[in-house]
């Protein structure tokens, strides 16, 4: 048998800590736990159950072919419509894709007639502007119209809205290098504009550099470009292109251009079911145009229309479900000739969408849509859910006719009795009551629990009640043996009680009494498991026999509460004229051997080893120090900045060589209002340091400078000046390292 765990109290008292034995009135209620664990495994359906069951399942099994019926119809119509309403949707943005290409041609083609037929000149600045301003109005979907000359100068008219125009004039100076551009702004009023401002600012604009004039310029025909830059702002945009002869003489290339956000906005306008999308891209699966970029035209985000349809900045079903599509069926945006449609379950959220693509014609363009089924297929699941409803309301109707009798007769009594053993198994004797039944044979089963718990009860004082709850709840079987868990231990003692039981005699009981009763509900609240009382010394652990993974955060945490509530009993006990108590408090952590210690007859769920042992013996340090509550390098690092602490020293414990750092608990950084001022702990912490490097003046400067700053006084700081002031008489060997060796548990 192990030798019983002694542990000194800071008095030099040994309490001895002894496993109660195990009583016959345990047993029987382990083996009523046992029968009661093992008729779960057993478990057999009542006849109520079973019959609710069978009517549920004809039920749910009518409800289930109807559901899947109407499903199947659902569908065929469903991919019909879907059709249609693509047909409809990609027949509309053909309309208005053509509709927009076809102006811009026609303006570029009067504008370069015009200029061919040479009514007006590219250099005639007055008739020129009159020419743009006229093509521009006649032809809303227009963004831009442009000329720009082999010097690199350009003149254009931009529509801003329905409200503005602007003429803008970019002017090279060659010889400098350097432009000017001029900008007129024009209020559209109706049947006329009104003449605004004119603004000149420097510009790098130069025409012969744009995509729109070097792609015509190597063709010999109007071409289509992708183009962002105008004079004014960047913006995406296309624009058709071509070059002006005039008698066989170069003059330049006429520009008409088309902002994308006019087609953003055009695709905004479309319903796509109630949840669907719409989107026009290119063949390498960038967004031309959609919906979500009309709604952000003006933030800096939406600058760019080449968005990848990957990229994370328009996640739309688009980006989540139609390349998804896409890729799952092998297909690529450059192969898709004609329309293709597919009924796709997402992976993103396991919802079904129809997907198609159909091709413009134009540029490589595509309108991609993604409809979600439940947008057609809602109303007929609604259906089909409320006809589940009505039936199955009916059926629970009938079946609960059915079986009232035998749950009245039997079934809830059973329940009942079941419930109060439940009570029993968990410990919950309070709760346990006594159940009437006009059955004889339940009537007795009901006395007899309630004798039951009335012994169990008065037997529950002797042992931890919350401990042996949790000790079931984990599975844990009463018999020898243990395993090493991450924890936290805690040991508690009352400063001068050997005085003062000596002083009291056997009124000491009632003090220690009311003590602990203080302090158990405080240790249970915070997650923690009372071990044992050693007299009036707690051992408390934290992550046993339950994980805690912030074990150590929340014994902190519970010495606190503890100090604060011995300081209102103390407070209650000097109004009764009595000494108040004063606690110190050791706190350790580590990976601790864990478990049943004991016989096969005689068993104690503890701790023990040597983590166990430190906790036990910063308890003891606090009365070498003057302090209350003192904890372990694992626990500091464990806890963090959820605490204050002071660096206190570092020691090697009794009967080890390595030193470890000790830290004294101040308090939760949630408490520091009211804490007093900790400024002396920054100056205790650098003395400790000036300590450690031999600079015994300094330190002593440092130390009486932390027990001036501290209100009361700094019994630790006065400590060390005593040490410093002795090893300047006689200094310490060359290996010394500053560990305070402790001679004594």
């Amino acid at each position: 048998m192990p030798p019983p765990l002694q542990i000194r109290d800071g008095e030099g008292n040994i309490a001895v800590a002894m496993a109660e034995p195990a009583t016959e009135d345990l047993e029987e209620s382990a083996a009523e736990a046992a029968g009661i664990g093992e008729a779960r495994r057993r478990w057999r359906p009542s006849l109520g159950a079973v019959l609710m069951v069978t009517l549920l399942l004809s039920v749910l099994l009518t409800a289930g072919l109807i559901h899947f019926s109407w499903q199947a119809v659902a569908r065929g119509n469903l991919k019909d419509l879907v059709g249609q309403l693509n047909d409809k949707i990609a027949g509309s943005i053909q309309q208005e894709v053509a509709s927009v290409i076809a102006n811009a041609t026609a303006a570029q083609e009067a504008l370069r007639t015009i200029f061919f037929q040479n009514v007006i000149t590219p250099q005639d600045e007055a008739k020129r502007e009159f020419i743009f301003l006229a093509l521009l109005q006649s032809q809303p979907s227009l963004s831009w119209i442009s000329f720009g000359w082999p010097d690199g100068h350009f003149f254009g008219a931009e529509k801003l809205g329905d409200e503005s125009i602007l003429m803008v004039e970019v002017t090279w100076d060659t010889a400098h290098k350097m432009a000017q551009r001029r900008v007129d702004s024009y209020k559209v009023i109706t049947g006329d504009i009104e003449f605004e401002q004119r603004n000149f600012t420097d510009s790098q604009f130069d025409a012969s550099q744009q995509p729109w004039y070097v792609r015509a310029m190597a063709a010999d025909k109007p071409v289509w470009s992708d183009i962002s830059q105008f004079p004014t702002e960047t913006k995406p945009a296309i624009a058709i292109s071509s070059q002006l002869e005039v008698y066989g003489k170069f003059q330049g290339i006429i520009c008409v251009a088309i902002e994308l956000e006019r087609l953003s906005q055009f695709l905004a306008g479309i319903q796509v079911a109630r949840n669907g999308t719409v989107a026009i891209v290119d063949a390498e699966g960038h967004i031309v145009a959609a919906p979500e970029l009309a709604e952000k035209s003006d933030e800096a985000g939406a600058a760019t229309a080449s968005t990848a349809v990957m990229n994370d900045a328009i996640r739309d079903k688009l980006n989540k479900v139609a390349m998804e599509a896409l890729h799952h069926f092998g297909m690529q945006l450059g192969q898709i000739h004609a329309t293709m449609s597919w009924d796709y379950r997402s992976t993103v959220d396991r919802d079904d969408y129809f997907v198609t693509f159909t091709p413009l014609g134009f540029n490589g363009w595509l309108v991609a849509t993604v409809i979600p089924a439940s947008d057609f297929l809602a109303e007929v699941e609604r259906n089909t859910r409320r006809l589940a409803w009505i039936v199955g309301f009916f059926t629970l109707i009938m079946a609960n006719g059915a079986i009232w009798f035998a749950r009245a007769a039997i079934s809830r009594p059973l329940r009942r009795v079941i419930a109060e053993l439940r009570h029993i198994e968990n410990f919950e004797l309070h709760r346990v009551q006594r159940m009437n039944s006009f059955l004889s044979e339940i009537d007795r089963l009901s006395g007899a629990l309630v004798h039951m718990a009335s012994g169990l009860a008065s037997f529950q004082k002797y042992v931890p009640t919350e401990l042996v709850r949790r000790l079931l709840k984990q599975g844990i079987e009463a018999k020898p043996g243990g395993t090493h868990l991450p924890i936290t231990v805690m040991f508690t003692d009352l400063a001068g009680f050997t005085a003062l039981s000596e002083k009291l005699g056997d009124a000491v009981v009632p003090v220690l009494a009311e003590y602990l009763s203080r302090m158990s509900p405080i240790i249970a609240e915070g997650r923690g498991v009372i071990d044992k009382f050693i007299g009036d010394a707690i051992m408390a652990l934290w992550g046993a026999p339950e994980p805690n993974p912030d074990h150590a955060l929340d014994a902190c945490r519970v010495a606190l509460a503890c100090q604060q509530a011995l300081a209102t009993l103390g407070l209650e006990a000097q109004a009764q004229g009595r000494l108040p108590l004063k606690m110190r408090v050791g706190i350790n952590s580590g990976n601790i051997l864990v478990g049943n210690i004991g016989s096969e007859e005689r068993l104690n769920y503890t701790a023990i080893g040597d983590s166990v042992n430190v906790a036990s013996r910063l308890e003891a340090l606090n009365k070498r120090y003057g302090t209350a509550t003192l904890i372990g390098e694992e626990t500091r690092r464990q806890a963090g900045d959820a605490i204050l602490v002071r660096r206190l020293d570092r020691v090697a414990v009794y009967g080890k060589k390595e030193g470890i750092a000790i830290y004294e608990l101040i308090g939760l950084p949630a408490e520091r209002p009211r804490l007093e001022p900790l400024g002396w702990i920054a100056l205790y912490e650098q003395g400790l340091d000036l300590y450690a490097q031999r600079k015994f003046a300094e330190a002593i400067d440092a130390f009486k400078a932390a027990d001036r700053e501290r209100p009361d006084g700094d019994p630790p700081a006065r400590l060390f000046i005593e040490r410093a002031k002795a090893f300047m008489i006689v200094p310490p060997p060359p290996n010394w390292m500053a560990v305070t060796v402790l001679a004594e548990k």
